[in-house]
């Protein structure tokens, strides 16, 4: 079957089904996407899952980081988080009415640095925000610890990192808020979709006052965004891709074509925001809950197949000095969402493997301490500025496989003069 492949399996798959289109077109068309109980029974199960008391369905992850800083600060407070990650998480914070508070990361897991925290911790502090970028799990006892020391809430953004496990407790469920997402890209795809989980009624009741009265997702919204789900699938439709569009990508980015590469980004353009977009004030729908909770059984073993790539591209690639590795871990903490590397001329590498038939992508990631629109809360932070800078996506989706992964690694060692490992 090899002899059939006429190109690279693409740098990213969605976690959909055939299945899933045919659930939402039912539903929309039988007037069914708001009807049942679903949201309610995925709370349930979720909380039982995860061992937490309460869970709140989210009509995305986003809205979830709003309404959870809204209610645990006072306005004007500060809330402390990662810089690298995309505008929007900032955004919610501010619309909140929180002062956003830029603590530098660790290098290697590109995730939020708990000595930084403990220097930029103080009485103004309403709460620190913690996420597992890429799904690598941050060190959370020591950040528990700090919070737990100072008195400040502690909020995990697991929006990446769903099903993940740190010393055998789910990540999420270590502060006093974990926000998870079912968005477009994630390893649980609703389209649109999230939920936080807390262990405090308090907040529980806040978050549920604060949803009561707004309108379901609205469906419109909803439909634009499985028509670009779909057309991501077709576009990474393994034979098309192979056949066609990894050619277009190639060249678009070998050349510098930004109107072709910035179609394959999110956030290209920033901007900062001090009102909640009226799109976000909304419920998690039904048909959005039902969507999940047929996902849920699968989460294991997609996780151990990312697992298994990033083993892989480990053994293959840790004698290259040039590159910097997230660190390895099969123990559940780290769940790779991407396998990251870092390497300090990336593009030369991504065009390097793209002409040698390989299709990997720069992070399109920022680092909002630098951006223009974030200016009044600047904070030099070098980690993540190199990060943003550095940084290569190597793909982990289970329909990868390991022979894709070997190749990979085969035409990475070869940018760098080295054989097969």
């Amino acid at each position: 079957m090899s002899g059939l492949r006429l190109g690279p399996a693409p740098r990213l798959r969605l976690y959909t089904s055939l299945g899933q289109y045919g659930r939402v077109g039912r539903d929309v068309l039988l007037g069914r996407q708001t009807a049942g109980d679903s949201v309610a029974e995925l709370e349930t199960r979720l909380a039982r899952s995860l061992g937490v008391a309460y869970a709140v369905a989210m009509p995305l992850a986003r809205a979830g980081i709003y309404h959870v800083v809204r209610s645990l600060i006072r306005p004007g407070q500060r809330v402390l988080l990662s810089p690298y990650t995309i505008a929007d998480v900032v955004n919610m914070v501010v619309c909140a009415g929180a002062v956003p508070v830029f603590c530098d990361v660790e290098r290697a897991t590109c995730n939020i640095d708990p000595a930084e925290i403990e220097r930029q911790i103080d009485r103004d502090a309403g709460a620190v925000l913690a996420t597992h970028f890429y799904g690598l799990a941050c060190d959370m006892p020591r950040i528990a610890a700090i919070c737990a020391r100072h008195g400040v809430p502690l909020i995990e953004d697991a929006a990446q990192a769903f099903g993940g496990r740190l010393a055998g407790r789910p990540l999420g469920t270590f502060g006093d808020a974990g926000i998870f997402s079912f968005g477009m890209y994630k390893n649980v795809n609703a389209f649109f979709g999230g939920m936080v989980v807390t262990p405090r009624s308090d907040l529980r009741d806040r978050l549920a006052g604060a949803l009561r009265d707004l309108p379901f997702q609205p469906i419109p919204g909803y439909l634009r965004k499985v028509t670009s789900a779909a057309v991501t699938d077709t576009v990474t439709f393994p034979p098309l891709f192979g056949a066609l569009f990894f050619r277009l990508f190639r060249e678009a980015f070998v050349r510098r074509i930004d109107a072709v590469n910035n179609r394959l980004k999110i956030d290209v353009d920033p901007k900062l925001r001090r009102r909640m977009p009226d799109a976000y004030l909304c419920r998690m729908t039904p048909l959005q809950a039902r969507l999940i909770l047929a996902q849920l059984d699968r989460v294991e073993a997609d996780m151990a197949a990312r697992i298994e790539a990033a083993r892989r591209y480990h053994e293959g690639l840790r004698d290259i000095p040039e590159l910097i590795l997230p660190p390895l871990r099969a123990d559940g903490s780290h769940i790779y969402w991407h396998f990251p590397i870092q390497f300090d001329d990336r593009h030369a590498l991504v065009a390097y493997a793209m002409r040698h038939g390989r299709d990997i992508a720069e992070s399109h990631h920022r680092n909002c301490a630098d951006l223009p629109c974030f200016a009044e809360y600047a904070r030099d932070c070098p980690n993540a500025r190199a990060v943003a800078r550095t940084l290569i996506y190597l793909p982990t989706y289970p329909g990868y496989g390991p022979a894709e992964v070997e190749r990979t690694v085969r035409v990475i060692r070869s940018f760098f003069g080295k054989t097969a490992a």
